[in-house]
């Protein structure tokens, strides 16, 4: 286990491990982890086949036309995926009934799955009132739906749209056009969201050797490729849309090889949990930008430390918040079941004033109580900031009993990425005698880290 070492003022030495117990703000409008992974293109579901879409909507809440839209084209998600898997199965034994193009073929499964599919289900819904979109996610059983496709009616189905209704058939490859451009929409908004990441990493590893340079280039290549492919791909819908149905095979297969992609940059973001925690401040900030703090290490982002050396961080908010700072050890490479080192490092029994002002820079640290310790390679500490006290302080602190609070736990990546946190009013006449009461407040995060080595 690693790594630095946490020694009181008064010279003693400690190494802790931590897994905090943390519960989420409530009310707190962070976009619900089924949309994220949708738009990272790796959400899935025991069991289910799923579509999710949106409609935009004006005003404070969406209205009929627009939930039914946003539903309608979650519906048209779910079959159309089902459609691309059924083409490799079905494709040769409708073919063996007639010479069909392709995009035929695609567009006769996509509605005929359109229309003889039952038992789908509104699983989930969201309102982001920032965009004004209306989010849904439609849902159901493999079981059912394998059943129901592999039926002989609905081959029978699919040849005579092939043989007799091609206007239905045109109209499904307008829909799945349409449905496409709706991909490439959500594909913008995430390479938004990418070069914000981009750039955060840059900042991030400003004073990082070449060697943890070098480790973070790759993920910016990739991000830098998905963006040069896409754009490609947007300009390529752009000029085909008059003559939909000659190239609607190539665009089905580029919208994939996106989807992939984007899935695949997705997974190595969240392989890293320096990244992954980056992510999700930069998520966090573009849901809350009143409210942004940011954490430093002394001589720099990503800087080198040695053994034996005292490191300090400093903390900035654009308000007045209350701060917690959480450190995380890395994991070292070719070891299993090995656990994660999670500790508080702020607030602490000798450091208990987690309150900072607006534009106030905070020493966490100042003690000398911080040292660098074996074993040696990258560490990450996160800042949490707060518009109202968190509920655990005290608590923590008790438990610590003049340490660092810490416990153990092998349940990684929940230590990672559940990083909520309950928040109360100031004990005024609002409570009611009955505990703590839970509001809802800002929140907001940021991710640094450290590399250290033997001397």
């Amino acid at each position: 286990m690693k790594k630095l070492k946490f020694a009181t003022p008064c010279g003693a030495a400690w190494v802790l491990a931590i897994f905090l117990s943390l519960t989420p703000v409530k009310g707190f409008a962070y976009t619900p982890v089924w949309i994220q992974t949708h738009m990272d293109g790796t959400l899935q579901i025991p069991g289910v086949y799923h579509g999710v879409s949106f409609a935009t909507y004006k005003g404070n809440a969406p209205d009929y036309a627009a939930m039914r839209l946003a539903k309608d084209r979650a519906l048209d998600e779910l079959c159309y995926g089902l459609s691309v898997s059924l083409k490799s199965q079905f494709e040769n034994r409708i073919v063996e009934k007639g010479d069909y193009e392709e995009q035929q073929i695609s567009s006769s499964l996509f509605v005929s799955t359109r229309k003889v599919l039952s038992g789908v289900e509104e699983k989930e819904n969201w309102r982001d009132s920032k965009q004004h979109r209306y989010w849904v996610m439609v849902t159901i059983d493999k079981i059912n739906a394998d059943r129901q496709l592999q039926e002989q009616k609905f081959i029978n189905e699919v040849v005579d749209r092939l043989e007799n209704k091609q206007e239905e058939i045109l109209k499904g490859i307008k829909k799945i056009s349409l449905l496409l451009n709706q991909n490439m929409k959500l594909y913008a908004d995430r390479m938004q969201h990418f070069e914000k990441l981009l750039v955060t990493i840059d900042k991030k590893v400003s004073a990082a050797g070449a060697e943890t340079q070098n480790e973070y280039a790759y993920i910016q290549e990739e991000i830098k490729k998905l963006e040069q492919n896409r754009r490609k791909q947007s300009e390529r819908m752009e000029s085909i849309q008059h003559v939909q149905g000659q190239q609607l095979a190539e665009l089905m297969y580029q919208n994939k090889m996106l989807q992939d992609l984007l899935s695949q940059i997705s997974g190595k973001i969240q392989q890293d949990y320096f990244l992954a925690l980056t992510d999700d401040d930069v998520k966090r900030k573009e849901t809350t930008s009143k409210l942004w703090v940011e954490i430093k290490p002394q001589k720099g982002q990503g800087a080198d430390y040695y053994s034996g050396e005292k490191i300090r961080f400093r903390v900035r908010a654009s308000r007045g918040c209350y701060i917690k700072v959480i450190y995380l050890t890395s994991l070292e490479k070719n070891r299993s079941n090995e656990r994660r080192m999670n500790i508080l490092l702020f607030p602490n029994e000798h450091d208990r004033d987690n309150w900072i002002q607006a534009g106030e820079t905070k020493v966490i640290g100042k003690h000398g109580e911080l040292e660098i310790q074996p074993p040696f390679g990258k560490d990450v500490i996160t800042v949490v900031a707060s518009e109202k006290q968190f509920t655990d302080v005290e608590e923590n602190l008790k438990q610590a009993a003049g340490t660092y609070y810490s416990i153990v736990t092998g349940n990684t990546r929940d230590a990672i990425r559940v990083r909520g946190m309950g928040v109360v009013t100031p004990a005024t006449s609002a409570d009611t005698g009955s505990g703590h009461l839970s509001v809802s407040g800002t929140v907001a995060t940021d991710t640094c880290f450290i590399v250290s080595h033997s001397r």
